[in-house]
């Protein structure tokens, strides 16, 4: 228990940390793509703004541009990082194409011209790095209209070391964050998973012999099912341990006196010397070792058919009707040995859920019963019908002595039988018929055999649908 609780603990921190984690690189990702824009749009505005006082200063006279290059144009370029800068003026006057005015003629111009007064932001490479240039187009006043190009540039170191610091501090951030909030679940995890450590606890430190119910108490409503769980585990163990008391006891005491019995008509064969006395000894001994075995036989049936007591065997779907013919053929030895008139009738197929070896033992044990109670010369009929679309019914009718109405709750009893009635059962046969027919979620009903005499014994089966 402790070490699936550990286990619990691993998957739950995987199941809430892997997410954290992805979340917080993912935002790095996004922390880093915001970074760079808003960087790049701060440095493209001051490009833009030396560049636009640049054009303010440019005059056309006598056919020629002149520009009078203000110092605060460059100097709100100047950074920690010593970008190079780098600038061009150049017009266009007529047919004569572009004419370089001031700055590095080879710094490269726009692909595209671009509006007036709207800037142009592109990358190139110049003279071994690559730079940032903002260019833009002024129309200045003379005769013919004059179009001025201002261009300016940068490098892009100043850019890459602010994005790389501000995505540093972020990421840091962001870092601490993470491991805060692992520290937290981890916590929230360990917390609540105390209450499953201290059940580990309670039931490793019982003894075999504690099967009390566990106390939900203080608990979280996800721990409840499991404790209901196995206290119901705990139900059934003790349910089997009664059930295996209860059997050690009934046969300790029910076979205790026919075991005395064999023991003194064994010793009672050897001490005769004629040969009629020790036949008729040894009669009597194989008379009461076959009662014997019946009733050691009936115990075993009584133990298998204990709920608490079944083994983990498959239950599936059977045919009653099947089941029902094949027992009653087995019978038909013991029958004719009885002289007793057994008949079957079942004309449909009536399917179930349960287990054939169980469903087996009920019939032989109704049809037994109703075979050693009724006495030479009865009949004994078994029928299976389906009345209904969830109920099938198995009927074993007899015209015996019957069963007194005011008995027929008690012949349920182990070991009860019915006072001065004939036969030599144990008083078994009933109890077993009781325990499989509860197993099988069945109806055990005593009544009135046909036209009043005798017994109908009537076990009703919830119906099932065939596979």
């Amino acid at each position: 228990m402790i070490g699936a609780s550990a286990t619990l603990r691993s998957q739950l921190l995987r199941w809430l940390l892997i997410p954290l984690i992805a979340l917080g690189a993912i935002d790095a990702v996004l922390t880093q793509i915001t970074v760079e824009d808003t960087v790049n749009a701060t440095y493209d505005r001051s490009l833009y703004a030396s560049a636009l006082a640049i054009s303010e200063h440019i005059a056309f006279s006598d056919s020629k541009a002149a520009v009078d290059l203000p110092p605060v144009a460059l100097e709100m370029l100047d950074t920690p990082d010593q970008e190079r800068i780098f600038y061009r003026v150049s017009y266009q006057d007529g047919g004569r194409g572009e004419i370089f005015v001031t700055g590095y003629p080879d710094l490269p111009s726009p692909a595209a011209p671009g509006a007036l007064a709207t800037p142009i932001f592109y990358e190139e490479p110049y003279r071994g790095e690559t730079v940032r240039i903002a260019a833009l187009r002024a129309a200045l006043p003379a005769e013919q209209p004059v179009v001025a190009l201002v261009q300016v540039a940068e490098t892009l170191r100043g850019r890459r070391t602010l994005t790389r610091t501000l995505v540093g501090r972020a990421l840091g951030s962001q870092v601490l964050l993470i491991l805060l909030a692992g520290g937290l679940v981890w916590f929230a995890v360990k917390r609540g998973l105390t209450p499953l450590a201290e059940l580990s606890r309670e039931v490793a430190h019982r003894s075999a012999a504690d099967l009390t119910p566990l106390q939900p108490q203080h608990v979280p409503d996800e721990v409840s099912p499991l404790i209901h769980a196995i206290n119901q585990l705990m139900a059934r163990v003790r349910d089997a341990i009664a059930a295996q008391r209860r059997f050690i006891a009934d046969a300790s005491h029910q076979l205790r006196t026919p075991l005395a019995v064999l023991r003194t008509q064994a010793e009672m064969a050897l001490r005769q010397e004629e040969l009629g006395p020790i036949k008729e000894a040894v009669a009597q001994l194989r008379d009461h070792s076959q009662a014997t075995s019946h009733l050691a036989s009936q115990l075993l049936s009584l133990a298998r058919a204990e709920p608490a007591s079944e083994a983990a065997i498959g239950v599936g779907l059977l045919d009653l009707t099947a089941v029902a013919r094949e027992a009653c053929s087995a019978l038909v030895p013991e029958a004719l040995r009885r002289q007793v008139d057994l008949g079957f009738d079942g004309k449909e197929p009536a399917t179930i859920r349960g287990r054939s070896y169980l469903v087996r033992e009920l019939i032989a044990n109704v049809v037994e019963n109703a075979m050693r109670y009724s006495g030479r010369g009865a009949t004994v009929t078994v029928t299976v019908t389906k009345p209904g679309a969830r109920l099938v019914r198995l009927c074993v009718e007899d015209d015996g002595p019957g069963i007194p109405v005011h008995e027929r709750a008690r012949v349920f009893e182990r070991f009860y039988r019915v006072p001065a009635s004939a036969g030599e059962g144990a008083g078994l046969g009933l109890s077993i018929v009781q325990e499989i027919a509860k197993g099988h979620g069945a109806t055990v009903l005593l009544l009135d055999g046909p036209s009043g005499r005798g017994l109908r014994v009537e076990v009703q089966f919830p119906a099932a649908a065939p596979g």
